[in-house]
């Protein structure tokens, strides 16, 4: 291993120890094993990828999405502290397969792989199809390990702020060996790693009964969620502290210190989720509004162009980016590859061009433009 790589994963190890509580477990698992192994884990938070491999003698090379090797701070991190490999979210790449084989067959070090692609939400695990992770599987022939984290999703939200030294427990179990997945159909692969990754962290904490300590447990919610559960309207949700507001009904709901709502009909925002995209048939209707600043992405020069602060508009299935400069149209049947990158940012392919959106609102025009084109 290389030197900086160890120097790297030494001050990774003391920052992250320093901001949360640890656990970590092992079951029919060596973490110093020499042996390359296929790495899974259920995606609870942005940093999974970090938490899992520092506690691993020598980790398994993680498979990152390649709009993050477009931010030149990123970009340093995956190439020169820790090795990785680049993939495009939703998309089949031939050169990632292949990227993935050179590594256990030439550098013999395992990869890490988050089947989900997307860190959870709401605390929940993401509706995914298991069947590409399946067939690498059955293809490398390695042991199969899984990290499974609790904990990770209340100690630091996607949506929102981290919290003060939070209790996060990793268990890493070998799920597969090389003689069982030789015997067995990618299909019995699936629904393993769909029953080893589910997770509720709402559940997870019913049981713990953990404190999780913040001043701002509620803010950056209002980027997700965008329906009241108790007057129906959209775009009228705001947050304050641990508090979360209605424009319309006034003060709606508190996050409590096991991070449990409370003030509502549900008690938890995976509920919370569900409920809001039972409306989208009533939101797409009208026209969804946002503020953004918009990128071209070159994957070629690993560069982010910046096209500028932009007004975004859904409607009539056309999503419109304007500012004094210019005016985009994206007509949603010709969009492909739309994610939710990391906190706020929305990536997507339009004929032949890649663009990123840094915007205010991403969940609603996620939901809504996925529900438009029927996915």
């Amino acid at each position: 291993m290389r030197l900086r790589e160890e120097i790297a994963r030494f001050f990774l190890k003391l920052i992250f120890h320093s901001k949360y509580r640890f656990k970590f477990t092992y079951e029919n698992f060596d973490p110093k094993r020499q042996e390359p192994f296929f790495l899974i884990g259920n995606h609870i938070s942005l940093n999974d990828p970090l938490y899992v491999g520092m506690n691993i003698k020598h980790y398994p090379y993680p498979v990152a999405s390649n709009i993050l090797y477009t931010h030149p701070v990123q970009r340093f991190a995956l190439t020169h502290m820790v090795k990785s490999i680049p993939k495009r979210k939703g998309q089949n790449d031939v050169q990632t397969i292949r990227s993935i084989l050179k590594a256990f067959h030439d550098d013999q070090r395992g990869i890490m792989i988050f089947p989900e692609g997307n860190s959870s939400f709401f605390g929940e695990q993401t509706k995914t199809d298991y069947q590409s992770t399946a067939k690498l599987i059955q293809k490398l022939k390695h042991d199969v390990v899984i990290a499974k984290n609790s904990g990770g999703y209340f100690a630091a939200p996607r949506w929102g702020k981290k919290r003060k030294k939070c209790y996060i427990h990793i268990h890493y179990q070998t799920l597969l060996t090389k003689k069982e997945i030789k015997e067995m159909h990618i299909s019995e692969i699936e629904v393993i790693l769909e029953n080893a990754i589910a997770f509720n962290e709402y559940d997870w904490n019913r049981k713990e009964k953990i404190r999780y300590k913040s001043n701002h447990k509620a803010e950056g919610l209002e980027g997700y969620l965008y329906a009241c559960p108790i007057c129906k309207r959209i775009h009228t949700i705001q947050t304050k502290g641990s508090d979360i507001y209605c424009t319309n009904c006034g003060k709606i709901a508190t996050i409590n210190s096991y991070e449990f709502l409370e003030g509502l009909q549900f008690d938890n925002l995976v509920e919370w989720g569900k409920f809001q995209q039972i409306l989208l048939p009533q939101v797409v209707k009208n026209k969804i509004m946002s503020l953004g600043t918009l990128y071209e992405v070159d994957f070629q020069k690993n560069k982010r162009h910046n096209r500028g602060n932009v007004e975004v508009i859904l409607e009539n299935k056309v999503v419109t980016m304007t500012n004094l400069k210019q005016q985009l149209e994206f007509h949603i049947n010709d969009i492909e590859g739309l994610v939710l990158t990391q906190k706020d940012f929305l990536s997507f392919d339009y004929k032949g061009l890649t663009f990123l959106i840094k915007i205010k609102d991403p969940m609603i025009f996620l939901d809504s433009i996925k529900y438009l084109r029927g996915e």
